[in-house]
């Protein structure tokens, strides 16, 4: 592998997929058309699929340590209780500031080998059968000279406006739902504000309000007008944000200093492929859709934690046929039902008038623990389930393709697990012998005590209820009863060594 992956965009998704493809050994060069980071990310939360996906990294801890636990979760803003879920526990969701989470992954991707290049933009790109070439122009200083840079993948993370899905020839169809808002911090003493202040919520006037907190003395206000009070145009001073505060609470806010603030227009979308050729779209440039809804960041990370390690095995060799291709197929209907649903939460918004119904019918649908159960699942990302070929099993394991809890541990080194019990270790493990350099085989012993893993044992059915075989992205592939353990490892990690 001497040629590098490129992948455009240093947010949070570009830099996720450099550490997923460092951590198998892929040479990765990151292209960021901003040559310093942003200091003022939008981003001020992560729902508990993305710290399940951290977690699986051992990335988690110090972003809690950093962060304050997220209150709870919600649809349209109607409020649920992830308390009342059953199963077990989940991690929670933060209140962090997106700023540390890029921070956090572009150390990690740096460690792991990957080159940042910002001050970049791509301006063409080139595919051939062994590659992809881009053309790159300064944007921090004076032009000196194009530069071209050659890889054998390109990844398009350059958000919802996408240059590289443009250049692609990648179309981006959606609703025609256009949502725009200001994002930014004040300065403010906390015991001042009022208590409508704090908090998120929509307006009887037909809005979005949120306020919390962003450090000592910060409030991190966003406001969203459907009256087409909030342009996306120009600078906002401290006056036009009080304006929009003003409209949706009925009162300013008594803020002593405006610290930063940004306007933002949400475009809807979900593009007609996720791959042409060598070129792959993730995160923003794949889907968008409203930010205010929970999915947002968690569909971004998913994209790179499921195209990763499916690109570092195409190109070490091991790659089953067909598996780039996999991509597309299990995460362009994902991008999709994110974007409808939150095509549903807008509904429920805009106008106030039409929607006031739906909002009551909700809200009363949501205190039955089932409704309660499947609208956290949804809004949390963490029901996402792939769809996996089960020949042989008469009843499909309500496992297969899902997620399983408290397997974070054993995925620390992005490979493929085979959890077993200790009285079936033996045969299981002779059976995957052949794809040792690429499925760690461990018993539930081995994960109960946390010998399996550098990090916190597993608990709950990671050391209950083997076996199963896992992705490097821990997703379940095979379980007892859904066809043969060779023939999923031959599925999804190739032909035996």
């Amino acid at each position: 592998m001497t040629e590098p992956v490129i992948v455009v965009g240093a947010g949070p998704t570009g830099l996720m997929l450099a550490c997923e493809l460092g951590l198998a050994g892929v040479p990765v060069v990151v292209v960021e058309r901003n040559a310093v980071p942003d200091p003022h990310s939008p981003g001020q939360a992560v729902n508990s699929a993305v710290m399940d996906l951290l977690d699986q990294r051992g990335l988690a801890a110090e972003l809690r340590a950093s962060g304050r636990p997220l209150p709870g979760a919600h649809f349209s803003l109607v409020w649920l209780d992830p308390e009342r879920m059953t199963g077990p526990p989940r991690p929670r969701g933060l209140l962090v500031a997106q700023s540390r989470l890029e921070a956090l992954l572009e150390r990690r991707a740096v460690e792991s080998g990957a080159r940042i290049l910002r001050g970049r933009e791509v301006v063409d790109l080139r595919q051939s059968a062994d590659g992809v070439t881009v053309r790159l122009r300064a944007t921090d200083r004076e032009p000196a000279g194009d530069e071209l840079l050659h890889g054998s993948y390109l990844v398009a993370a350059d958000g919802t406006r996408s240059t590289v899905r443009r250049l692609a020839g990648i179309g981006f169809p959606g609703s025609d739902w256009t949502v725009s808002g200001t994002v930014g911090d004040v300065e403010a003493d906390f015991a001042d504000l009022a208590a409508d202040h704090l908090g998120a919520f929509h307006t009887s006037s037909g809005g979005v309000y949120s306020g919390s907190p962003a450090g000592p003395d910060v409030l991190r206000v966003i406001t969203v007008r459907f009256d087409g009070g909030t342009p996306d145009a120009g600078p906002v001073a401290l006056d036009d944000l009080q304006q929009d505060v003003r409209a949706l609470t009925g009162r300013p806010l008594p803020a002593r200093r405006l610290v930063w603030a940004k306007r933002f227009t949400s475009v809807n979308g979900n593009a007609e492929g996720y791959r042409a050729g060598r070129v792959f779209l993730a995160g923003d440039a794949a889907h968008s859709f409203f930010p205010l809804g929970g999915l947002r960041l968690s569909t971004c990370l998913q994209d790179a934690v499921n195209l990763g390690w499916k690109l570092a095995a195409e190109l070490a060799g091991w790659a089953p046929p067909g598996l780039l291709d996999t991509y597309h197929g299990e995460r362009h209907p994902e991008g999709e039902r994110a974007r409808l649903a939150l095509d549903a939460q807008l509904a429920m918004m805009d106008p106030p008038g039409r929607s006031a119904g739906i909002r009551s019918l909700i809200t009363r649908l949501a205190r039955y623990d089932d409704v309660n159960r499947h609208l956290v699942d949804l809004v949390t990302g963490a029901d996402v389930r792939y769809p996996v070929a089960a020949d042989g099993g008469s009843e499909p394991d309500e496992r297969l393709g899902g997620r399983l809890a408290g397997t974070a541990p054993l995925l620390r080194g992005g490979r493929g697990v085979l959890l077993v019990p200790d009285e079936a270790a033996a045969a299981l493990a002779d059976t995957a012998a052949g794809w040792a350099d690429r499925v760690d085989t461990v018993t539930a012993s081995a994960a109960a005590d946390g010998t399996a893993a550098d990090g916190p044992a597993a608990e709950g059915p990671a050391a209950e209820a083997p076996p199963v075989l896992l992705r490097p992205d821990g997703h379940v592939v095979w379980t007892e009863g859904a066809g043969t353990l060779e023939a999923a490892l031959k599925t999804w990690f190739g032909a035996p060594r």
